[in-house]
């Protein structure tokens, strides 16, 4: 038996019970706010991070929510705007392998700004975030692969829905109001995968944190619209997917996502369809002991879908490198690692990352998981060094500890606001549960 997909999604949203949700589920969520929080302060000056900055930030507007990394305060809507765009500038945040996309990003600039102008007790924001993630995931199962290979990017399509649901929750919004919520919603999901590489890749999180406020307080002022608005014919999945979908008949509370997909978290700030690969290339310079000079050639196979936008032979800006995979591999062989700074100052234009680079080829091979990766380095005296790789570190196979996410966060964190203060916020980012008003976090947020 199945049922449309905006009923399934209206019921998980003016039903879900947030009284219920598990400790395990909310010490998840505290991690993944806490990496978002993180990777955004590091992203703050980027080129993408003050053009919006500069863009959208006006004297006149309401002091509703904070702008990370400064004592300004902004609209709710512009606020999870310039914070959302933030979030996503280095690509170093976590991702979701049901929604095929990234949803930290997209949700906590959104939830942060509703719940500090509304004076919200944390626990509110951790159950509004394991909502938000368990219906991004649930779409992204009935989405599928095909909307993702069409070109369209999961987590501007999928992410607009997703802060649509969490912010409907937080608000209260009852079973019909959710309905055209999630219709507005619907109608402003956009975004392309063309702009991978580009500042439009971040600005595409932001709009979405903002549009998903945006629609569910629409709907709750008294605006309608189709009240199946993701199913049958001109709906939402036929857009996207190319065809209508319908949801299976069963429970979608249970099981939460964030405990069973749960969520990748990133070691490196560049696309994650790639760090399996550099994954492996700084375990075989450690093995073999590879002398970066001494490489003939390097063939990389990944699965097809990689190539088609991982392939990049000669990046031109620092946003193109983070998916390049020629440029990350050679990196990662020549020092061992891939951090922020392979992507800042003159990183980029280092001569002897550029000639390795071009010792690169990228082929495809179907045998391959999405995650999954080869490696062969041919070297000039002859020798040949190969090693496959499952998937990166970073998943639930093989996550990251605690303490290895919370020294990630003070590192990106007191790139903004020194160590002490980072130190500082970690531990109250980690205290969510208990908070009685997130706002009391802001005077840490800024340096």
């Amino acid at each position: 038996m199945t049922s449309s997909v905006t009923d399934k999604a209206a019921r998980l949203i003016s039903g879900f019970d947030g009284a219920a949700v598990p400790r395990e589920a909310l010490h998840s969520a505290s991690l993944a706010i806490r990496d978002c929080l993180g990777v955004a302060l590091a992203g703050f000056e980027e080129p993408v991070s003050r053009i919006i900055r500069d863009a959208t930030l006006t004297p006149t507007a309401p002091q509703e929510a904070s702008i990370w990394g400064t004592a300004l305060r902004t609209s709710v809507l512009d606020a999870a705007l310039i914070n959302g765009t933030t979030a996503h500038a280095l690509d170093y945040d976590d991702q979701n392998r049901s929604m095929l996309g990234h949803p930290s990003s997209v949700l906590v600039p959104a939830l942060f700004a509703v719940g500090e102008a509304e004076g919200l007790p944390g626990r509110r924001i951790l159950e509004a975030y394991v909502l938000g993630l368990q219906l991004m995931a649930r779409l992204g199962l009935v989405f599928g692969q095909a909307g993702y290979d069409k070109s369209w990017h999961p987590t501007a399509i999928l992410g607009v829905l997703g802060t649509c649901a969490s912010t409907a929750y937080l608000h209260g919004l009852d079973y019909e109001t959710t309905l055209h919520a999630i219709g507005i919603a619907a109608s402003e999901a956009s975004s392309i995968k063309k702009n991978f590489g580009s500042m439009a890749k971040p600005l595409h999180v932001g709009s979405a944190a903002r549009k998903g406020i945006w629609a569910a307080r629409l709907a709750q002022a008294g605006l309608t619209a189709d009240r199946q608005a993701l199913d049958g014919k001109f709906g939402f999945f036929e857009m996207f997917n190319g065809r209508a979908h319908e949801a299976p008949d069963e429970d979608w509370t249970h099981p939460l996502e964030i405990l069973k997909t749960g969520l990748v978290y990133k070691q490196y700030p560049c696309c994650g369809g790639l760090h399996a690969l550099v994954d492996n290339a700084i375990a075989m310079r450690a093995q073999h002991g590879i002398d970066a000079k001494g490489i003939e050639t390097i063939e990389c196979r990944v699965n097809p879908n990689k190539t088609t936008y991982l392939d990049r032979p000669q990046p031109k800006t620092a946003l193109d490198a983070k998916f390049s995979i020629q440029y990350c591999v050679a990196t990662a062989l020549i020092d061992g690692a891939v951090g922020l700074e392979h992507f800042e100052g003159g990183g980029l234009g280092r001569s002897d990352v550029h000639a390795l680079l071009t010792k690169a080829r990228v082929t495809g091979d179907a045998s391959l998981s999405s995650f999954g990766c080869v490696l062969t380095i041919q070297m000039r005296d002859g020798k040949q060094h190969s090693g496959a790789l499952a998937e990166a570190k970073g998943s639930l196979k093989f996550p990251l500890t605690d303490e290895e996410l919370e020294a990630k966060f003070c590192d990106c964190a007191a790139s903004r606001l020194g160590a002490t203060r980072a130190r500082e916020l970690s531990g109250a980012l980690m205290t969510l549960a208990t908070m009685p008003d997130v706002s009391a976090l802001m005077p840490l947020v800024a340096p």
